[in-house]
């Protein structure tokens, strides 16, 4: 039930929950999955809580924080997600990914983090056409 119509369900029936509620979805268990091989011996943690936020991912040797952002990133309150970027990258690297990005181009934007940035490899704008996203690692937006 991810699809735009799906979130925009939600949306309207449990209104905006994004900055209490996270459940997890079956790409975030894949890529929970996935990083946990990658960073096996780096602290990874998994719904990790950022003072009264909770982020997808954080890599505690690397001091990184990963967002696996789907469709329903596209109806958050900009605002309220320019705050809470903005306590995270206060002391951690903060990488933004569509769920369905290739691991190649993850690594490339992980590559780009340094504290006090936000690298995202995906356009809003894009979330709601069809695929594919044509994401590419070269465009990937540096805040």
């Amino acid at each position: 039930m991810d699809s735009v119509i799906g979130i925009e369900l939600k949306k309207q029936v449990f209104g905006q929950i994004g900055s209490f509620a996270k459940p997890e979805t079956s790409t975030e268990v894949q890529w929970q999955k996935v990083l946990s091989l990658v960073f096996e011996g780096f602290d990874l943690h998994f719904n990790y809580p950022i003072g009264p936020y909770k982020v997808d991912f954080f890599v505690a040797k690397l001091m990184l924080v990963l967002e696996c952002n789907g469709y329903c990133h596209r109806y958050y309150d900009p605002k309220q997600e320019k705050e809470r970027e903005k306590l995270i990258t206060r002391k951690y690297s903060l990488v933004r990914f569509h769920h369905q990005v290739s691991l190649e181009t993850l690594f490339n934007g992980i590559l780009q983090a340094k504290q006090g940035t936000m690298v995202k490899l995906y356009d809003l704008e894009q979330l709601g056409q069809e695929m594919p996203f044509n994401i590419n690692p070269l465009k990937a937006q540096i805040a």
